[in-house]
């Protein structure tokens, strides 16, 4: 493969007594690993061996880390269960200490922050917080795949990492498949789910740490992607002494201007507007018919998507008369489209100064999963009011929880009738709780540390191309050299939200998955800087140690072109800025 260039508050770590806040089971179990339990004694005292450890877990339970140690005024913290998990050969983990607890609310009604931390007995003193995603509401247990890792590739508990995440601060699972924003009546379960629910659970998680092995990690990372992502990008912007890597994957930077682009294209869908199975499709024919070979190659994936948005228009599949047409669109069907596609304008600035959603890209249309303009922009029926339907396209459904639950506060809102100008000072204030684009990245790079952005061009949730205006942004605010000391944005051409893209002509799913917490960590522990192409893999499923298929990831602003050979290897790509433009 050829490649050519293209104001938080301090955490507060009192050294406590451990029979004070973990009673006098743990402190036995604490001096028979030859500590107190309090501070970061890395270096000092040899770490506890695994059968002082095997003690020390179940003494946990029952605990508490008290608000006053975390770095943002906060309930306390108890530890209502821990117990030792055996290792198991059918899900590769190893033997571990499974916590699970909350933060008790400080205001009457708000649910508590619930948390789990997983701690491995054999530890690489490096620790993962885990992002969420959608609205959240669920638990995050830190168990799960990584978004993108390849088949078969060991989870971070299996490579030594204590991994945690919580369910930033609500139980939605009473009301997530409709109306997954109504926590948001709540002013604390709203903060908590903007930011603070990060930080606080990662403050217990350390506390625990220190006490559990006697010091704190040497690393700190942060993986999540969509909401994850902003979650990821919000640690780095706000708290930017917290964590030494990141990695934001299709990160819903702009939360704000996104969720006013779900109401843009939500509103022509009630007045004929909505995209049935056969207009998806033409949309995506049109699109790989007019960009598929820009990348050097007819192979159904439009890679070189910079190219594609300024060769293809929408305008050209419009009905002779604007009506309705077995073979084009209308004009209120090209409505709901320019809606995703172009920017959307607010008529206010947002936090940063920010004043328009970028639109989506093309390439992605149809994908593996159902992803694509049939899960995120019309199912093909008219939305739902007030309430919409399981059954509505997820940015239906998210765009109506918006207006009703965080904008207007009244569940009965009829979002037919949404003008932000009426609730501009409320959008504003939720731009400054929720957006994640700052591009003051100085803090976080002068402490050392990493961040890594991937974007898909085929996702039709949230638009690429905020990723790359925030990528812009930084460089543009810190300059090209110190960003390139610290910040890498890489591009999956195709990809759908979740990370899947197929080719549009024969079905066959291309290779879009890459480990990139080591890409991060050795990075970040070993100073080693990622590469301008990361190679991603399809393997065998059944035989995970089997690579099917290669392709490079480029380095923003660069795409993979193919120069001939195998397709099917990333050798027969480079990175490159020039495609047939």
């Amino acid at each position: 493969m050829h490649t050519t260039t293209a104001p938080r508050t301090p955490t507060r770590h009192g050294r406590l007594r451990p029979g004070l806040l973990f009673g006098a089971s743990f402190a036995l179990a604490v001096a028979a690993c030859g500590g107190d339990g309090g501070g970061d004694t890395s270096g000092t005292t040899p770490p506890p061996d695994q059968a002082a450890l095997r003690t020390a877990c179940p003494a946990l339970a029952g605990t508490k880390v008290e608000g006053r140690l975390l770095g943002l005024p906060s309930g306390d913290a108890t530890l209502a269960s821990a117990q030792l998990v055996a290792a198991g050969d059918a899900t590769g983990l190893p033997e571990y200490c499974q916590v699970r607890g909350a933060i008790a609310a400080r205001s009457a009604g708000a649910d508590p922050i619930r948390f789990q931390i997983n701690l491995p007995l054999s530890w690489n003193e490096k620790a993962l917080m885990v992002g969420g995603g959608g609205f959240n509401g669920t638990l995050v247990t830190g168990l799960d795949p990584l978004r993108d890792a390849p088949a078969g590739q060991p989870l971070p508990l299996a490579q030594g990492y204590a991994t945690f995440g919580t369910d930033s601060g609500h139980d939605a699972a009473a009301y997530l498949a409709t109306d997954p924003a109504k926590f948001a009546l709540n002013d604390e379960m709203f903060a908590n789910f903007a930011h603070e629910s990060y930080k606080k659970v990662k403050d217990v998680a350390h506390e625990v740490f220190r006490r559990f092995y006697q010091r704190a990690p040497r690393k700190q990372y942060f993986f999540g992607g969509s909401e994850g992502g902003r979650e990821g990008l919000t640690m780095a912007q706000r708290y930017p002494q917290d964590f030494d890597g990141i990695v934001s994957v299709v990160p819903v930077i702009q939360w704000t201007g996104l969720f006013n682009g779900f109401l843009a294209f939500t509103q022509p869908q009630f007045h004929g507007g909505t995209l049935d199975t056969a207009s998806i499709k033409l949309v995506a024919d049109a699109v790989n018919g007019a960009c598929d070979a820009l990348d050097g190659i007819a192979d159904g994936v439009v890679s070189d998507y910079l190219g594609c948005q300024a060769r293809f228009d929408l305008q050209a599949l419009r009905c002779p008369d604007g009506g309705d047409g077995a073979a084009c669109l209308s004009d209120a069907q090209l409505a709901t489209l320019k809606a995703a596609y172009e920017p959307v304008r607010m008529p206010f600035p947002l936090a940063n100064g920010i004043t328009t959603y970028p639109g989506r890209m093309f390439g992605g249309e149809i994908q593996p999963g159902g992803e694509g303009i049939g899960r995120w922009i019309s199912t093909g029926q008219v939305p739902s009011v007030p309430t919409p339907a399981a059954t509505d396209a997820r940015g239906v459904i998210y765009g109506s929880s918006y207006a009703r639950y965080v904008i207007a506060r009244d569940p009965a809102f009829d979002v037919r009738g949404y003008d932000p100008l009426a609730y501009a000072d409320r959008i504003r204030q939720v731009s400054e709780w929720m957006d994640s684009t700052n591009p003051d990245l100085s803090a976080f790079f002068k402490r050392g540390g990493k961040l890594i952005i991937r974007e898909n061009t085929g996702d039709f949730a949230q638009s690429p191309a905020a990723g790359i205006q925030y990528y812009e942004s930084v460089v543009a605010r810190m300059g090209q050299s110190d960003a390139d000391k610290f910040l890498r944005l890489y591009v999956s051409p195709a990809s759908s939200h979740g990370g899947r893209a197929a080719s549009r002509t024969t079905g066959q799913e291309v290779p879009t998955t890459h480990d990139t917490l080591d890409t991060l960590d050795r990075w970040a522990d070993a100073g080693v800087a990622p590469a301008d192409a990361l190679v991603q893999v399809r393997r065998d499923t059944a035989a995970p140690h089997k690579v099917l298929a290669s392709r490079p990831m480029c380095r923003y602003p660069a795409f993979p072109l193919y120069g001939g050979g195998d397709p099917l290897s990333a050798d027969s790509y480079r990175c490159s800025s020039l495609g047939a433009r």
